[in-house]
């Protein structure tokens, strides 16, 4: 699969969990780039950017065969045991929504969904309160998910520190 595509169907899939379920299914920041909206730290991972990192069980899953290769090759079958059921089904239903279409097309995709804009030639964070009202939230539906994301953030630094 080309580098690309993968990360636009991986922000379609995280947007549509933030819109749906009120949570991204991987909790990665979102920044927008010059072509278009990418998961922060997925995009490290699979980018030219971090390849002197050690390698990682990402490395297990989605190998570079070389560098400056814009072409990722899935091996090996991840533990899905961390998903609900609907949360893989959300993932089935954005990949077949979208598997026939280009790299260009996915990043056009990406270009007209409102929470993106141009950053040119760097980068610059998109808040996930910014995706709720694109996706038409209203205000108390995102504070109740901002309040419900503190919450999950302070017990992840609780269970953490025990």
């Amino acid at each position: 699969m080309n580098c690309l595509a993968l990360m636009k169907l991986l922000y379609l899939i995280d947007r549509e969990a933030l819109l749906w379920f009120g949570r991204p299914i991987t909790g990665d920041a979102v920044v927008a780039m010059k072509q278009g909206p990418v998961l922060s730290a997925i995009f490290d991972r699979v980018s030219q950017k971090k390849q002197h990192l050690p390698k990682s069980a990402w490395h297990n899953f989605i190998p570079r065969p070389a560098p400056y290769v814009y072409t990722v090759r899935f091996s090996g079958v991840p533990d899905r045991t961390a998903l609900s059921e609907a949360e893989v089904a959300l993932i089935d239903e954005i990949c077949a929504k979208h598997r026939n279409l280009s790299e260009e097309a996915l990043v056009a995709l990406t270009h007209e969904l409102p929470e993106w804009s141009d950053p040119g030639k760097s980068s610059k964070p998109i808040p996930f309160e910014a995706i709720l009202r694109a996706g038409k939230k209203g205000q108390n539906e995102i504070e109740a998910i901002q309040r419900e994301a503190a919450a999950d953030d302070f017990l992840d630094r609780a269970l953490a520190a025990v």
